[in-house]
């Protein structure tokens, strides 16, 4: 492969004759790393890609203001909670129990909402 005429115009090419080895070496390594680089901002950078993060699903119990149990895959006990989504017009809060390793222990003001957090 050959660098994209617009990515390195004014430095150097690639394929020029006076260019010493490690030159054409520091040429083949830059333009690996820059279409790796493409690749992954062409396919868009997602959330798990730049945030130790974790998403959870769930259904709140169907008495609202009840302790739900979540399981996650973060791995350590999470800091922080985003609501992501959910389909009723309530308000998602910490229960009062501490967060551990593998769940986390939130309420919602409405029965049966579908939620979806992102745990931080």
């Amino acid at each position: 492969m050959r660098f994209p005429a617009l990515v390195l115009p004014a430095i150097f090419h690639q394929n020029d004759p006076s260019l010493r080895q490690w030159d054409r070496d520091l040429a083949a390594a830059i333009e690996n790393w820059t279409l790796g680089l493409k690749g992954i901002l062409d396919r868009g950078i997602s959330l798990a890609d730049n945030v130790d993060a974790a998403v959870a699903s769930y259904t709140s119990n169907a008495t609202p203001d009840t302790e739900d149990v979540i399981a996650h895959t973060l791995g350590r006990v999470p800091s922080y909670f985003i609501v992501a989504d959910i389909n009723k017009g309530g308000v998602v809060y910490r229960s009062g129990t501490a967060f551990t390793k593998t769940n986390v222990y939130l309420k919602t003001t409405v029965a049966s909402a579908a939620v979806k957090v992102i745990l931080l």
